[in-house]
């Protein structure tokens, strides 16, 4: 990790730099979101985009395969107007992860769900659940084992190299404003799988 590009298995990952990045980072936390579409290509094309004013570090697309943006000692928009901890503006204290999920979805007359975007979701990918930050419940669209798995990978390799206070959803710092990874995201375990809490 010396080189703040991600490796597995001695290779780097793929790696698309963002032109939308700020100046040098010294990552406390682990930021995890969803991309709220439901193609890697789509997501990398528009964190990439400079009109985007936007993007993340890395991209994970439905099997897990990772695409980088940004170098881990570098910044990425991807927190926005956020607080944590006393710290305003985690996008200089914080490295993101995101994950290809719609996220909230909407349910159609007919019982059917679709994405924000009407891409439909069959049934068997929609976690009915109550948002931490909301009183209802919604569906929300399905993550995969293998996004699960390698979240946790990569989270692991990098709280090695930078020693995380914390992993974190968009929606812990940025509460109202944003709802991801949500509730269909097991982010208590995941977090301690990284930071390997007990």
């Amino acid at each position: 990790m010396k080189s703040h590009v991600l490796q597995f298995a001695g290779q780097p990952v793929p790696f698309d730099r963002s032109p939308n990045r700020g100046g040098a980072l010294k990552p406390l936390y682990l930021i995890i979101h969803y991309t709220a579409g439901t193609t890697a290509s789509g997501a990398v094309s528009w964190l990439t985009n400079p009109e985007a004013k936007a993007s993340a570090h890395i991209v994970l697309d439905p099997a897990g395969a990772a695409t980088q943006l940004v170098e881990f000692n570098k910044v990425a928009w991807h927190a926005g107007r956020s607080s944590w901890q006393g710290i305003e503006g985690l996008n200089g204290s914080s490295i993101g992860i995101e994950i290809v999920n719609a996220g909230r979805l909407t349910k159609k007359a007919d019982g059917t769900w679709q994405t924000s975007t009407g891409k439909p979701v069959p049934a068997s990918d929609v976690v009915i659940a109550r948002h931490k930050n909301e009183t209802g419940e919604a569906g929300w669209h399905e993550y995969t084992a293998a996004q699960i798995d390698q979240t946790v990978a990569i989270g692991q390799a990098l709280h090695a190299a930078y020693g995380f206070l914390d992993v974190l959803g968009h929606d812990d710092i940025s509460p109202g404003r944003k709802s991801d990874p949500g509730p269909a995201f097991p982010l208590d375990a995941v977090r301690t799988r990284i930071l390997g809490r007990a």
